[in-house]
């Protein structure tokens, strides 16, 4: 299967775009863990697939860094051995190959285009239409740069942040 097909495969596969959903119904077992600056990381324990997130966030930022690190467990499976992990204190770095193909498997995960295209053609603002769908900005950003990519003529305002995660606070509406 193509990775960029991937998100939209499993949304239609389990009828859900709730990465937590995807993750049980997928067998990823969910942990979450107290640390402050560490948003998440995955790895592999006995076989058996683990994202941990931080419990020290808001849901909105949880389920964007679950949706993330689902991104590298389907993406980059072979960089989580034994003794390896991908550890996120810096989520959305977009000059790292590895973290912009999770960033991108994250925004078409949690995206439905359609329900954007809805939003962007009745004249809502970018800060507003990340607030209605519960993502950063940023993350929308990541998601009209592959729209546009694929052809579909969009004006989109600004270049998202590549430490956007970890510089804002972790509500939707945060720049």
């Amino acid at each position: 299967m193509n990775k960029k097909n991937l998100p939209l495969s499993l949304v239609r596969r389990y009828g859900t775009r709730d990465p937590f959903q995807i993750a049980r119904m997928c067998g990823v077992h969910v942990r979450y863990i107290n640390t402050k600056k560490q948003k998440g990381f995955c790895k592999i324990i006995l076989n058996n697939p683990f994202i941990f997130l931080s419990q020290n966030m808001s849901e909105e930022m949880q389920k964007m860094t679950c949706a993330h690190e689902l991104g590298h467990l389907f993406l980059h499976r072979s960089l989580l051995t034994a003794n390896s992990f991908l550890l996120e204190y810096e989520l959305f770095d977009i000059r790292n190959t590895t973290e912009l193909e999770a960033n991108i498997f994250a925004a078409d995960l949690l995206i439905d285009e359609e329900e954007l295209k809805e939003l962007l053609d009745a004249g809502s603002d970018m800060v507003t239409i990340a607030s209605s769908l519960d993502i950063n900005v940023n993350l929308l950003m990541i998601k009209l740069i592959e729209m546009q990519k694929r052809g579909i003529v969009l004006t989109i305002p600004f270049t998202p942040d590549r430490k956007f995660l970890g510089k804002i606070s972790d509500t939707a509406e945060s720049l």
